[in-house]
């Protein structure tokens, strides 16, 4: 009984301490820089501003781990990395610190963490205890293979995770791929493949193995997934190159498939196509040898600058583009290429076909919007876009429907991208000189321009006759139509200012109350640094 009363007096202690702590640290919103969902704790990774530190709170606000760190990782098998001090180290989720005076700490990776002192490096384990000891000069993170790149004394090699050579420390150099039992050692420039069990598959003959790096993308067909490790072998084959040809070898070193050497090529992608080029042509291969786009081409390119995971592919031959998407399947037609016009929110294709107008086909090549268009512009932030025919422009939603006939000369939406989205959800445009909503309907008409101020989209700066003012988007006067020109960008003028003209003379009104500060009775404005010079020539006041 008494020990069962210790244990609560000591819970109690425990949970009062920390609720002392949360009301001498200031956790308010404008206090914390960085906060971030810890995964493994469902606890918050949080750096304040005051003091400078990181620490962890639950889904209360009640501090787990105090604000004592000068950074902290996410937790990861139960442990976080952890610096302080010039010090680097792990924690336990108690907020213990693993025993072990080191010099640094490497994330751990199958189990054990790299850990250096006095210029040597060793493992330990997730209790902290040294697995290998510090001895070598270098080392790499423990892979797939289940083997570590290790150096000493300017050699390399490879070690299993309890510390013995697989691979002899005598190489030139050692490196793998995350995702990959096979390993790669150097000697005399040269690189070989070895097994992971340490039985040499090549000869020490290529100049270097390209590896893929895979990235957060979707496949359409399947549920989003994530794919976030580098492979040589995972997709098929690997890419090799020897004395300046490229060619592909399996798992076991050997060549992939019949006639496999090439100019150029790149390594199988995603979808396990690789693109290869042979005698000034190209086409596009399977890990099977198999030509699924034939060697005829004369020029084939992803569509974005992921390359690897890219979607779709431009194809040339002559002067025409031919759209591919990931399952080789020709998509559209077209005089220009396409580059980036893709999401995965929106995986659809837009681009002019042969005969000059503009459409959208899906991933598959099935047509979302007739190919009836002038010109097809995504309104950013929303579900609709900008068309034009002829000289004239309008809008339609992502399904193609009508929203705005294309009947005006000159349109364009009033909120971005950067504005929040209870503003966005207006959807309001300035068409030919009148405010309108998404369905056409005329909510201003009467000024001869408007223009969205640039730093608040809610105001406009509106003419009429020739004098400027400002109003809001319900038509209320903010400003005076009585102005000669008033500036859009504050930038351009002094901090939280306009500048005003008026009868020739120029002035300064506040930029969101837009009260004078300055009456327009001044020939010019100066900015220098924080400084404005107001020069009125005629009485030589400086």
């Amino acid at each position: 009984m008494m020990r069962m009363f210790v244990l609560f007096f000591l819970l109690f202690v425990s949970c009062d301490s920390k609720s002392q702590e949360n009301d001498k640290m200031d956790l308010s919103k404008k206090n914390i820089s960085h906060w971030e969902l810890d995964k493994e704790t469902n606890w918050f990774r949080v750096k304040l501003n005051n003091p400078d530190k990181w620490g962890f709170v639950n889904k209360d606000s009640i501090i787990q781990i105090p604000f004592e760190y000068d950074f902290l990782n996410p937790f990861e098998n139960g442990l976080a990395y952890a610096k302080n001090d010039g010090k680097e180290f792990f924690i336990t989720k108690n907020n213990l610190k693993l025993e072990g005076d080191y010099d640094g700490i490497n994330v751990f990776s199958y189990g054990l963490a790299a850990v250096h002192k006095n210029g040597k490096w060793g493992f330990i384990d997730n209790s902290g205890k040294l697995i290998i000891p510090l001895v070598y000069d270098n080392v790499d993170y423990f892979r797939y293979s289940g083997l570590a790149a290790v150096k000493k004394d300017g050699k390399s090699g490879f070690i299993n995770k309890l510390g013995a050579e697989i691979i002899p420390i005598i190489y030139d150099g050692a490196y793998q791929e995350m995702k990959d039992s096979n390993v790669l050692v150097e000697k005399n420039k040269k690189w070989a493949v070895f097994n992971n069990k340490g039985k040499q598959l090549s000869e020490f003959k290529y100049d270097n193995l390209n590896s893929f790096k895979r990235a957060y993308i979707t496949d359409f067909s399947k549920d989003i997934f994530k794919r976030d490790e580098s492979t040589f072998f995972e997709n098929g084959a690997a890419l090799v190159e020897t004395n300046g040809k490229f060619e592909f070898i399996n798992s076991r070193a050997q060549a992939a498939f019949p006639n496999n050497k090439f100019d150029s090529a790149t390594v199988f992608d995603t979808y396990h196509n690789a693109i290869v080029k042979r005698n000034g042509k190209y086409g596009i291969i399977k890990p099977t040898g198999e030509f699924r786009i034939p060697l005829e081409y004369d020029f084939i390119e992803y569509y974005d600058t992921h390359h690897l995971n890219s979607e779709y592919y431009n194809v040339k031959k002559g002067k025409i583009f031919f759209f591919y998407n990931k399952d080789l399947k020709k998509i559209g037609e077209s005089e220009e290429p396409i580059y980036n016009d893709f999401s995965v929110s929106n995986p659809t294709i837009t681009y002019k076909n042969l005969k000059g107008k503009y459409g959208i086909v899906d991933w598959q090549g099935n047509v979302v919007i007739p190919f009836d268009y002038d010109g097809i512009y995504k309104i950013e932030g929303t579900h609709f876009l900008s068309v034009k025919k002829g000289k004239y422009y309008g809008v339609i939603s992502e399904s193609g429907k009508t929203k705005i006939p294309t009947k005006y000369e000159s349109l364009f939406p009033v909120y971005d991208k950067f504005d929040d989205e209870d503003l966005r959800q207006k959807n309001l445009f300035v068409a030919d000189e009148k405010l309108i909503d998404i369905n056409n309907k005329i909510l201003i008409r009467e000024y001869d321009s408007i223009m969205p101020i640039f730093y608040n989209h809610n105001k406009l700066i509106v003419s009429k006759n020739k004098k400027y003012g400002i109003i809001d988007v319900d038509n209320k006067i903010l400003l005076p139509i009585v102005y000669d020109e008033i500036s859009n960008w504050v930038e351009y003028g002094p901090e939280k200012r306009h500048f005003i003209k008026k009868n020739g003379k120029t002035g300064l009104i506040e930029s969101e109350t837009f009260k004078i500060i300055i009456p327009p009775i001044y020939d010019r404005f100066e900015q220098r640094m924080n400084l404005v010079l107001q020069i009125k020539i005629t009485n030589m006041v400086f």
